[in-house]
């Protein structure tokens, strides 16, 4: 790498580096810039040589220090559909235009697999007009943020590593969650500003607790975590009460004090744990969930309370996951017709996930998607459902050309790095046509940060997927990512149509949906349509799309084939 003789620094025989210590001094400082998984090289302003730091050549699986023709060893890394933009963009940087202006591609890391990269670039140059270089940094967009940006906590991908190290320590620790109780009703009160401070202030009175066992981890929406080290119950319960006692003086924002109540789940580990640690989250997610539904936000420790009172429901729970671990083994797909409103024909259909096994039978997914998209496991089956919609359904498309396959994305797949790749992976397997594919975000999509959203779908909608915001009007999230991202599809929750004729608030409500998004050139699905009465009704909002048992309750791919073949 670098090595100084006297004041004169060279890199390799090509004299990379000059011999003036200001221009050193810049040098390094732009190393100081590097953060996680971002990486350098730098060019020479007016030549096409290249120097690759160390970390970017093991990262990138590049052989040599030197290059003589950057663009050749580029070519080879960058998306060939990507690789055209990179070619326009760095010269223009090199010229000094358009520095500040985010260029994103796609590159191959040393392993064959292709994540998403920003590049930013900066102009250092030699006193006296000397001839200067082009500093490249190279961010991985795909990888969580160990740091949130919001509270300056530790961040949820940071928390299951920390989890990870407790339990490979096998010293004895505890995990709690909490979620601040009516925090979606503030948040429609007083804005997300308001709540935004009020995430801010607890996330610092929450800092001032901690000590060198206990660290907290802002996790998603009003929710955060903590690791106690060496913690048993009575610990665990007095440091869960200092929180009540804290948060029930009241967060100040805006010369008005908002008393906090907190909903609460835990799990004590006292010995050696021989599980992974997104079992054990979500052991504590599940307690959290019970607290918030069935125990008036009180503590529950997963260990006792939910193990003697919930014995079915944690059965239950160790075989769907060991069966997600098995290859998705007892899982299935149905499939929902989604109709033009104005005609009743099928336009496509939603891929709905269901279990099937001996002795349990058939359990319908409200008894298990919920805690399973608080559980890691859920990438795996996510992706599953999409290979095996996209697989059963490739064939409709030659008998009705224009059907649209809709499928659920959780926050879980959304948020891990790999899953661009895996979704381009399985549309070139099945040769299934991005443009016939729509992913709808689900509700928990909407504590994932505004600009990762933003990010995902226009990535998406770059190979003709399109996105479409699922349950919209059920949380306030769902309207900040319609305003935010751009989005294709807005599927409006069956609970604004059940009653509408009767309601005049869903009336309006439904129709200002509706007309905002005929307006921003937005398609619109309205789900629960369930008698034709109802059907005709709705037809007067002028809605896209309807979707319900009026026209059909999810089936099984052989009976979807013969409701596209009757209207072929």
């Amino acid at each position: 790498m670098m090595k100084p003789h006297g004041k004169e620094v060279l890199m390799g025989e090509q004299g990379f580096w000059h011999d003036k210590e200001s221009y050193m001094n810049l040098v390094m400082n732009k190393w100081n810039m590097l953060a996680d998984d971002t990486y350098i090289f730098v060019l020479h302003l007016r030549e096409n040589r290249a120097w690759f730091s160390e970390t970017t050549q093991v990262r990138f699986g590049i052989g040599d220090t030197y290059a003589a023709d950057h663009y050749e060893v580029m070519r080879g890394l960058i998306h060939p559909d990507d690789f055209w933009e990179y070619a326009e963009g760095i010269p223009e940087r090199v010229r000094g235009i358009n520095l500040d202006r985010e260029l994103c591609v796609r590159m191959k890391d040393a392993s064959g697999e292709y994540h998403m990269y920003s590049i930013h670039t900066d102009i250092v140059e030699e006193e006296k007009g000397a001839e200067g270089h082009l500093f490249v940094l190279l961010h991985n967009e795909n990888v969580l943020p160990k740091i949130d940006a919001l509270t300056d906590l530790y961040s949820h991908a940071r928390f299951d590593v920390d989890v990870e190290t407790a339990i490979e320590k096998g010293e004895p620790f505890a995990v709690l969650m909490i979620k601040l109780e009516r925090f979606t009703n503030l948040h429609i009160i007083y804005g997300s500003d308001f709540t935004n401070q009020i995430l801010k202030e607890t996330a610092l009175r929450f800092i001032y607790m901690m000590d060198e066992n206990s660290a907290v981890y802002r996790l998603d929406g009003p929710k955060f975590g903590f690791i106690l080290k060496g913690s048993g119950r009575e610990e665990l319960l007095l440091f869960e009460q200092m929180l009540r006692d804290k948060l029930s003086e009241g967060i100040q924002v805006n010369n008005r004090r908002i008393p906090l109540k907190i909903c609460a789940g835990a799990i004590l580990i006292e010995q050696q744990y021989d599980g992974k640690a997104d079992s054990l989250t979500s052991k504590a997610a599940y307690a959290l969930g019970h607290s918030e539904t069935d125990h008036q936000g009180n503590l529950i420790i997963f260990n006792d309370e939910v193990r003697t009172t919930k014995n079915v429901d944690l059965e239950l729970m160790r075989v769907i996951h060991q069966s997600v671990r098995e290859g998705c083994e007892g899982f299935y797909v149905e499939y929902q017709p989604i109709v033009v409103s104005g005609t009743g024909q099928i336009a496509g259909a939603e891929a709905l996930v269901r279990w099937r096994k001996d002795p349990y039978g058939t359990v319908p997914p409200g008894m298990f998607i919920e805690w399973m998209e608080t559980d890691p496991g859920m990438y795996e089956l996510g992706n599953y459902v999409l290979r095996t919609a996209v697989r059963e359904t490739a064939e409709l498309l030659a008998v009705l050309p224009d059907f649209v396959l809709n499928v659920n994305v959780s926050a879980r797949q959304m948020e891990r790095e790999t899953f661009r790749a895996e979704v381009l992976r399985i549309l070139e397997q099945t040769q299934f046509p991005a443009g016939h594919l729509c992913l709808e975000l689900t509700e928990r999509c909407r504590d994932m940060p505004l600009d990762m959203i933003k990010r995902e779908v226009e990535f998406f909608q770059g190979y003709g997927i399109r996105m479409a915001m699922d349950d919209y009007g059920t949380g306030s999230a769902s309207s900040g990512i319609v305003l935010y991202a751009p989005m294709d599809e807005i599927k409006l929750d069956m609970s604004f149509i059940r009653g509408i004729t009767e309601d005049a608030k869903k009336q309006a409500m439904v129709r200002s949906i509706v007309e905002f998004a005929n307006s921003c050139g937005m398609s619109t699905c309205l789900e629960g349509v369930e008698t034709e009465e109802l059907q005709n009704y709705l037809r007067l909002y002028q809605a896209t799309w309807f979707q319900g048992y009026f026209y059909s309750k999810p089936v099984e791919i052989g009976k979807l084939r013969e409701l596209v073949q009757t209207q072929a």
